[in-house]
């Protein structure tokens, strides 16, 4: 048997960034973050899957060295949430940290009464895909299970997961519960509509093969997006029923929202500047009824279904009061320093916790 080559924890440490890259977009940002406040800050869990999927011999690193495997995985994961809470203490705030995340068992997601398929190519590419299936199952078995019983001793720290809706609007939830300000830390482009949102700061990591950039406004976003494009305007995405427009036509394969084949984003500026140009639809339109006509038949029902799932409140207005519930339930603090002090002197001895990133 091979010995076991540490790196998987690659995947968590892709989501932290440096602190003087973190501080061009905390500082400079309308959202003022100053010594003393109370910040929920969110990192989308989501992303460390992402980038395991991307890592090469997971089936042979989970069959041969499976407990190496959970132990660096577990400490890069808790030791991620550290950083960053670390980072706000340095600001002189009072942080508190979630990880958040769309449950992978095979439960009925509300939004299918938008999209009958919605959330499958998620669960199958991360339970049933045989390239990740070892993978997947030791995640949500073992690791994430562990994580979550972990934080639940270390003070205003959490795992939480939703179960039948999009693990994206946990941070929408939870912002519900108090006043603080809001952090998001997410490498999917479904968070950043938070960016219209005045009580959150969005903190968008893209990385592609050797390119990588962060973004926390709306223009830098939307630029990523249409990459070569002409957006004859950016300041139209300030009205956010057109970036929701946009998110449309681009579709999210994890949510089994489909673009309108053919119908890419140079197309869809170029009917939008001739529509606003000849009066046919307003910078501000109030239902997104109001621009279909502008684009072929052929694609309108796409756009229009893609639409509706491309959105933060209808998804929020399905939630009942139990679901909410089910998400405050999950923010326990059961406080335990001496054994989370055991524990890391112990099990976690080759791959070991910054603790005092996480206690002090």
């Amino acid at each position: 048997m091979e010995v076991y080559k540490p790196g998987i924890s690659l995947s968590s440490n892709l989501l932290m960034l440096k602190w003087d890259l973190l501080n061009s977009h905390v500082h400079h940002h309308p959202i003022k973050i100053t010594p003393g406040d109370h910040i929920n800050v969110f990192i989308n869990f989501e992303g460390i899957l992402r980038n395991l999927s991307m890592q090469k011999n997971l089936s042979n690193l989970v069959s041969f060295h499976k407990q190496k495997v959970v132990l660096e995985l577990e400490s890069s994961i808790l030791n991620l949430i550290g950083a960053y809470r670390t980072y706000f203490k340095k600001e002189r705030c009072i942080p508190k940290m979630y990880f958040y995340f769309t449950d992978l068992n095979d439960r009925k997601q509300q939004m299918t009464v938008y999209n009958k398929f919605y959330r499958t190519y998620y669960r199958n590419k991360y339970v049933q895909n045989p390239q990740f299936r070892d993978m997947g199952i030791l995640l949500n078995k073992t690791i994430i299970p562990e994580v979550k019983l972990i934080l639940s001793y270390i003070p205003d720290c959490y795992f939480i997961e939703s179960k039948t809706f999009d693990g994206s609007i946990i941070p929408l939830i939870v912002s519900s519960f108090s006043d603080s300000k809001n952090v998001i830390i997410t490498t999917d482009i479904f968070d950043t509509l938070y960016l219209y949102n005045p009580n959150f700061l969005v903190i968008y990591i893209k990385r592609r093969y050797s390119n990588f950039s962060v973004m926390s406004t709306i223009q830098d976003t939307v630029e990523s997006i249409i990459k070569n494009e002409n957006p004859f305007d950016l300041t139209l995405f300030n009205s956010e029923l057109y970036y929701k427009l946009l998110l449309s036509i681009k579709g999210s394969k994890i949510r089994n929202i489909s673009s309108a084949k053919g119908f890419g984003y140079g197309k869809c500026l170029k009917l939008l500047k001739e529509g606003l140009e000849k009066d046919i639809v307003l910078r501000d339109f109030e239902s997104i009824g109001s621009v279909l006509q502008l684009f072929p038949e052929k694609y309108q029902m796409d756009i229009k279904d893609a639409f509706q799932c491309t959105d933060l409140d209808i998804q929020y207005g399905l939630l009942s009061d139990t679901d909410i519930e089910e998400i405050k339930s999950q923010m326990v603090d059961k406080m335990d320093v001496a054994s989370m002090e055991a524990l890391n002197n112990k099990r976690f001895l080759e791959f070991p916790i910054q603790l005092q990133n996480l206690l002090d």
